[in-house]
């Protein structure tokens, strides 16, 4: 078949891909996803002369390296290689010019190649250059020791680095970090000793810092034995933290005398397993006169064969980028400016986009600490991370603000950090102190509160010391009570279990979540309104409804209130289960909604449905689902009325009654246009429909956002459109067309003329498309147009901006010309399809049928990159679930 231009395979049993696929010349599209296949042919006259392959599939194999010849296929543009066991690509790849989209998910890739797919396919591109300009291997890892306080781990960690003993030496405020060297087959490897401080307090601190490739060694001291040493507690923290992780059990204190360990070995082992807890010892730090460290020899050469099992270890990195971070690491100094580290970069042939990309994996690997697109933390990068842990802990520690439940002045900080309240410990310079807090507030440790709207706060609240006993107020004690009329409450529930599915503690959560979510808090106006507690936290989203989150054992309870809860239910429950199933990698998150009635007068407490096997059910067109508790069968739908939509519908929501609900929203938009668009007030004269509507249309958008989530990575999501030829609409087979298309802020939901009044051309081009091309892409412009035109009424609710009536008309005619020529090619094309008006098909068809527009958007991404690179100025963000929006540089400071 030697003219086929596609060939579907996938969903096979292939186990190779026979060389005769060499005749098929004029193949574009070659589909070989989830099969069998171990290997590619390597003989040029195989794949490699498919020359005009434009399409690649082959994930969900067991593919272990990719043939160079893939280099040949200079026309691909689309390559899925998710889920297979590849861990480095060939650089070869690089020279693929054309290559917009490259899926790498799911593949044990290594640490630097990973971390630059975080960045998107240019990224990878970009570092698979910097790999064929040269490569060394690396023999390094972490050796990370922690432990309770004053059990050993700075002492051990002295005698492993043959350093002399020290008597009486102090204790360790944050981690402090030294070299160790091992050797393993006569293999020199590098360990970079990090010494945690052992006070409770640091726990949640300490896992920023957990990352592999590391040995992990638990300390403990046999006098207090293992139960005081909380060493089944230590080893848990890094399990939730670095599941793969490889650890140490080693007491100390083991000379002449001293009290033999007594630890139940099989009891961790059988817990945590024999492939993660590898050996216990015991040792005595002190050297005498007459022998070395008792037990030390033998930890030392298990350490360095661990080491040397990493699956990291040996790994290879670009040579010029090595070479930059040695001469960072070994330089003395803790910080250095940003244009310093560029420059250096210069020195040894890096230009300046491979430099920030060298930065960004960096960071992203935990070597260094640089925010690029922090306005305060730019210009600084931070080469020695426990020089910052430090100074955090001098923080937590503190009495003063300890007293004052984690509210502090930015002058008692800087005073703290002027003069630390640790004997022999320098202060840091003044010009340091606000990028210290602004690190805290991106590590999720603090944030700045107010007092008065008016002025400008310097005191922030360090979450971890909040008070541990729930407020008393008059909203939480009215909360058990039935919600007001015309609101609805739901609840769910975010079960964290580890790989066992055992209940699981996420050390430090509700820290996180009470900085995370202060923009929802009572009290983001005035501090004083703010409920919160070491337990529990009370949420408001105007419209959207009010929520209290409770820390219940080990669930997060979520109930929501409102005239429509959903939305904010759903954002809230996608926080807490992104937070988790990311910061702590062997935990997941499993959301659950109650049962519908109380279960039995003898039990008042309601079963649980976990969400996910609630929908498989509904897939294989089962309607109830038995309660786990009380056996009694229940309605998934009236179930699934409590959970986030796991895979939303594409339609547009209310399309039945969309003029009805555009008539409700033009109302809203001149109440509100008629207030200064600040007051809270503003909200309280909407009626309880209006809210509802409100909140409909933003579930609607996010919905929409959160499919396309993947294609956020290389380009934005949000545009309008309209033809530009007179008498476009009289022309019902036309072949080709020019069309004005206008790009828009994913935060702001908001076109950038608008928010470019000195520039009403940025971010605006014209495109000629193909109908073709446009039929294709027709089923995603409906309802993303149908989509911007709900939201664009309010859309200033968001970000305090609101359209005057002359921009507003000229973006509402752009969405009606768009709308108008979507269903003009759709009378009389065979070829359209529309999915978003499939009302018959379940959410789960519908959202897979917006989600396989991908491809669309990535087509679309090409042609404006032609025209423009920067996206019309938009900045690519990310925001605390690790998901990619474009906003207005306006806006960047949000996320």
């Amino acid at each position: 078949l030697t003219q086929l231009q596609q060939l579907y395979l996938s969903y096979n049993q292939l186990t190779e891909v026979p060389e005769s696929i060499a005749s098929l010349t004029q193949l574009k599209s070659l589909y070989l996803g989830c099969n069998q296949l171990t290997e590619l042919p390597e003989l040029p006259e195989s794949l490699a002369s498919l020359t005009q392959l434009q399409v690649l599939y082959l994930h969900k194999n067991q593919l272990t390296e990719l043939p160079e010849s893939l280099a040949f296929l200079i026309q691909l543009q689309e390559i899925n290689l998710e889920g297979n066991q590849l861990t480095e690509l060939p650089e070869s790849l690089a020279s693929l010019t054309r290559l917009k989209w490259l899926d790498l998910g799911e593949n044990p890739l290594n640490p630097d190649l990973a971390a630059a797919d975080k960045q998107g396919t240019q990224a990878v591109l970009q570092y698979l250059r910097a790999t064929a300009e040269g490569q060394v291997t690396l023999n390094e890892a972490k050796l990370i020791l922690i432990g309770e306080g004053e059990v050993g781990k700075s002492c051990l960690l002295g005698a492993l680095r043959g350093d002399q003993w020290v008597e009486g030496r102090p204790t360790t405020h944050g981690i402090e970090i030294k070299p160790v060297t091992v050797t393993h087959s006569g293999t020199e490897i590098t360990l970079n000793g990090w010494d945690f401080g052992g006070q409770r307090v640091y726990r949640p601190t300490h896992q920023l810092f957990f990352s592999a490739p590391a040995v992990y060694i638990v300390v403990w001291k046999p006098r207090e034995g293992p139960q005081q040493g909380f060493v089944k507690e230590w080893i848990t923290l890094i399990k939730h933290r670095q599941p793969e992780a490889k650890v140490l059990v080693v007491a100390t204190h083991g000379g002449p005398g001293q009290r033999q360990p007594d630890i139940d070995r099989q009891e961790i082992l059988d817990r945590f397993g024999s492939d993660m807890v590898l050996g216990f010892f015991h040792v005595d730090n002190k050297p005498t006169n007459d022998r070395n460290c008792t037990g030390l020899a033998e930890l030392k050469e298990k350490i360095a064969s661990v080491a040397a099992s990493l699956p990291e270890m040996g790994r290879t990195v670009p040579a010029k980028w090595q070479r930059v971070r040695e001469i960072l690491q070994t330089n003395n100094k803790a910080y250095l400016p940003y244009d310093d580290v560029i420059a250096l970069c210069a020195q040894e042939g890096i230009d300046q986009e491979q430099a920030e990309l060298f930065l960004r994996i960096s960071h992203t690997l935990g070597h260094f600490i640089h925010y690029d697109y922090d306005p305060i933390l730019r210009d600084i990068v931070i080469l020695k991370p426990d020089w910052l842990a430090k100074a955090i802990s001098f923080v937590l520690d503190d009495q003063m603000t300890r007293q004052r439940n984690g509210l502090v002045e930015f002058d008692h900080l800087s005073q703290l950090w002027s003069h630390p309240p640790v004997a022999d410990e320098e202060g840091y310079p003044p010009e340091l102190h606000p990028i210290f807090l602004r690190l805290m507030e991106r590590f999720d440790l603090s944030y700045r509160v107010v007092f008065d709207p008016a002025k400008t706060s310097n005191t922030s609240l360090i979450a971890q010391l909040v008070p541990d006993i729930r407020p008393q107020s008059k909203l939480t004690a009215n909360w058990g009570e039935q919600p007001e009329p015309g609101d609805r409450q739901q609840v769910q529930i975010c079960r964290i279990v580890d790989n066992r599915g055992q209940f699981a503690v996420a050390e430090g959560l509700f820290y996180q979540l009470i900085v995370r979510l202060h923009k929802y808090s009572l009290g983001r106006f005035n501090y004083e309104k703010s409920i919160h507690w070491q337990r529990g936290l009370m949420l408001d989203n105007d419209y959207n409804g009010r929520a209290l989150l409770e820390y219940i054992d080990t669930d997060v309870k979520i109930t929501v209130r409102a005239a429509y809860p959903e939305r904010f239910l759903s954002y809230l429950t996608e926080e807490i289960k992104s937070l988790v199933e990311n910061f702590w990698e062997g935990l997941d998150c499993n959301v659950m909604v109650p049962c519908i009635t109380p279960c039995g007068k003898n039990d008042p407490g309601n079963g649980l449905f976990e969400i996910e096997k609630l929908i498989e059910s509904k897939k294989e067109n089962r309607n109830e689902f038995p309660c786990p508790q009380c056996g009694k069968w229940q309605n998934i739908d009236c179930l699934l009325n409590n959970a986030p939509i796991a895979q939303p519908s594409a339609q547009i929501l209310l399309t039945a009654q969309l003029t009805d609900v555009q008539d409700t929203l033009q109302v809203i938009r001149k109440e509100m246009s008629a207030k200064d668009g600040r007051d809270q007030e503003r909200y309280d004269e909407l009626t309880k429909k209006q809210l509802a509507t409100m909140s409909q249309v933003d579930m609607q958008f996010a919905d929409m956002m959160q499919m396309l989530t993947d294609e956020a990575k290389d380009g934005p999501r949000l545009f309008s459109f309209k033809p530009i030829e007179p008498g476009f609409f009289d022309r019902p087979k036309w072949i080709s067309a020019k069309f004005e298309l206008t790009l828009w802020c994913e935060h702001s939901r908001q076109p950038l003329p608008a928010l470019n009044p000195n520039n009403k051309k940025q971010g605006v081009y014209e495109l000629n498309l193909s109908r073709k091309w446009f039929i294709k892409a027709a089923p995603y412009f409906k309802v993303m147009t149908g989509i911007l035109s709900l939201v664009l009424p309010v859309a200033g609710s968001a970000t305090k901006l609101m359209l005057d009536d002359t921009t507003y008309k000229a973006i509402e005619e752009q969405l009606d010309l768009g709308q108008k020529s979507i269903e003009s090619i759709s009378k009389g094309s065979d070829s359209f399809i529309d999915s978003s008006n499939n009302s018959d098909a379940p959410d789960f068809e519908q959202g897979e049928a917006i989600r396989g527009q991908g491809s669309i958007l990535r087509e679309l991404h090409a042609l404006l990159k032609e025209k423009d690179p920067s996206f019309g100025g938009l900045v690519r963000v990310q925001n605390q679930r690790r998901e990619f929006l474009w906003v207005h540089p306006d806006f960047v400071d949000e996320y």
